[in-house]
């Protein structure tokens, strides 16, 4: 979040619109749980959780939604790798849900996330959130629907 103020301006409206409203609702130490933005077309999780180890751990993936996804307290691994056909789904796309649930990618990144840094996931990126050393992550999830691009 340092650079923001001078990366905002190659983002796309939606994405800067997505992080001034978490902006704004984290300056109100929001409780854990959902906050509504506009409604089901933009809202915020806030979510506190034990880090877990990459073992045994699935990656997921989104087809309605795009996750900005801000780490608030901890240090956070997400493993990244792009949709393509040798990727192993694990459990099929739930529209319900609006989810899948793959094998982790050989090919997979990990990006390392510390306080105040964010990673934004567009349906064809897989994401494993959630993974690090023992300790409690605290992030804000904003889910922005496609429908606003």
């Amino acid at each position: 979040m340092s650079s923001w103020e001078a990366q905002r301006k190659y983002e796309h409206k939606v994405i800067v619109s997505a992080m001034t409203e978490l902006h704004k609702v984290l300056e109100g130490s929001p409780p854990l749980g959902r906050t509504d933005i506009m409604g089901d077309q933009m809202y915020v999780t806030i979510m506190e959780f034990d880090a877990k180890s990459s073992e045994d751990h699935l990656a997921e993936r989104h087809e309605s939604y795009i996750d900005l996804q801000y780490l608030i307290e901890g240090e956070e691994t997400i493993g990244y790798s792009s949709l393509s056909s040798d990727v192993k789904t694990a459990k099929p796309y739930d529209s319900e849900q609006d989810y899948a649930l793959y094998t982790p990618a050989e090919d997979e990144i990990l990006l390392h996330l510390k306080p105040g840094m964010f990673a934004v996931f567009f349906p064809n990126d897989i994401h494993r959130p959630g993974m690090g050393q023992s300790g409690k992550i605290k992030k804000a999830v904003v889910k922005i629907h496609v429908s606003l691009l």
